[in-house]
């Protein structure tokens, strides 16, 4: 077969190839070797003998992707993989058991933080909780008015693949699929993104429009479908601006979390997605944070969620800050009594606040990219007593915990939990505690 010259001279064999598999790396893909080349194979578990196929060539390393599995299939295998796996790119690890899979993802992140290795044998080792599928309160699907179809991208290309009986998506927007297609092959003709988002139990439901990259940069409201298209099927029908911003059309504009403190969260506005583990990681979240009335800091804030878990631990004073002015806002009116600081980030407060209290509570859920280094600089020097820490990718958060470790920090803390299954993806919940 043709093959292509890789760094170590070695020949990557283009077609099918047969491989055995070693340890996941980082993405949740299976490493192996043939012939002097280094793969790493999508779509592969450790152990198993694979018939896989050359997918492109980057920096030496050839990646690939799962064809069969030959022998050796691995316990976490799902043994009746979703129908969709082959085309579709909503999910990475569609073939893992989220169950069994469980300890993969501890391994997984472990990997990733493999920079430090303290905390990388500690991710190791860390529990997991598993959540089970049908878990999405919050989606973002893509619209091609061509093929008719509302969905999710085909691997590595903008083509919208159908996905009737979804696994992760739930139960009401797959039931609405259907009725979602028709309406806005009418309203729609033009590419665009469908923002879902729905309550707990799924008795309401809000969608938006919002643009799509291969489409215009802007949608105006009356590609929004009638509301009597859609009656039954969602209460609220809107556009989203590319910031995120709501240009409202009809029906309400956001759905009410029913947790013991009930948030209300605006279409557009972040929010934990997994619907099985919410009302767990709010719990966890207010143990974590002390039953002591220590003030807290929620520097992620959101609509509120972490505070308001901090809060149900004990009556304490709150100060939230959150730059995305329609989340800051539901996060004044979920929890009237705190002070939200709106529009501004962490970096920007805390420099205008420099003498905080040490004996006082600090809340982080950042995005993937983790703390910023300004940020990691001004908690150290902050030095608030406990540091919850809500992070979505292993290497940032080891990169970040490292630094607050060397600033006269203890790891009291760490487990994981699955709130994106089907998905190589895991979160991080941990304590720091001043020493």
């Amino acid at each position: 077969m043709e093959g292509t010259p890789n760094h170590s001279g070695a020949r990557a064999e283009r077609g099918r190839i047969r491989l055995t598999t070693g340890r996941l790396v980082g993405g949740g893909v299976a490493l192996a070797h043939s012939g002097g080349a280094t793969w790493m194979i999508a779509g592969a578990l450790p152990g198993e003998e694979i018939e896989a196929e050359y997918v492109i060539e980057r920096a030496g390393v050839v990646h690939g992707r799962t064809l069969e599995v030959v022998a050796g299939q691995h316990a976490a295998r799902m043994r009746e993989p979703c129908p969709h796996a082959v085309n579709c790119g909503g999910c990475d690890w569609p073939h893992v058991d989220p169950e069994a899979g469980a300890t993969l993802k501890a391994a997984v992140a472990a990997g990733a933080a493999r920079a430090s290795r303290d905390l990388a044998a500690r991710l190791a080792q860390a529990p997991v909780k598993f959540s089970p599928l049908s878990y999405r309160l919050r989606s973002r699907l893509h619209w091609d008015p061509w093929s008719g179809h509302l969905g999710f991208y085909r691997h590595r290309t903008w083509q919208v693949v159908e996905i009737s009986g979804c696994r992760i998506t739930s139960p009401r927007l797959t039931q609405a699929l259907p009725v979602l297609e028709q309406v806005l092959a009418v309203s729609c003709p033009e590419a665009a993104d469908l923002e879902w988002l729905e309550d707990l139990q799924g008795t309401m439901a809000v969608a938006a429009l919002r643009p799509a990259r291969p489409g215009p940069s802007v949608i105006d409201p009356v590609k929004v479908p009638d509301r009597q298209a859609v009656a039954g099927t969602v209460d609220g029908f809107h556009v989203l601006t590319r910031s995120g911003s709501l240009r409202p059309a009809w029906g309400v504009r956001a759905v009410t979390m029913d947790l013991p403190i009930p948030l209300s969260v605006p279409v557009g506005a972040f929010f934990q997605g997994n619907r099985h583990l919410v009302p767990w990681l709010f719990q966890r979240v207010a143990e974590l944070a002390g039953d002591q009335p220590l003030p807290a800091w929620d520097l992620h804030a959101g609509v509120g969620f972490l505070a308001a878990a901090a809060l149900t631990a004990a009556s304490r004073e709150l100060t939230l800050v959150e730059p995305f002015r329609p989340a800051a806002r539901a996060a004044a009116t979920n929890l009237p009594d705190a002070r939200v600081i709106i529009g501004r980030t962490a970096e920007a407060y805390l420099a205008r606040h420099p003498a905080l209290p040490r004996h006082a509570v600090a809340l982080t859920d950042p995005p993937r990219a983790g703390l910023s280094r300004e940020l990691r600089r001004q908690l150290a020097a902050w030095h608030p007593g406990r540091i919850v820490m809500l992070a979505c990718d292993p290497a940032t958060w080891a990169r970040d915990a490292a630094v607050l470790l060397e600033h006269g920090y203890r790891l009291a803390h760490l487990e994981l939990v699955d709130l994106f299954p089907s998905t190589h993806h895991i979160e991080i919940l941990a304590v720091l505690e001043a020493q």
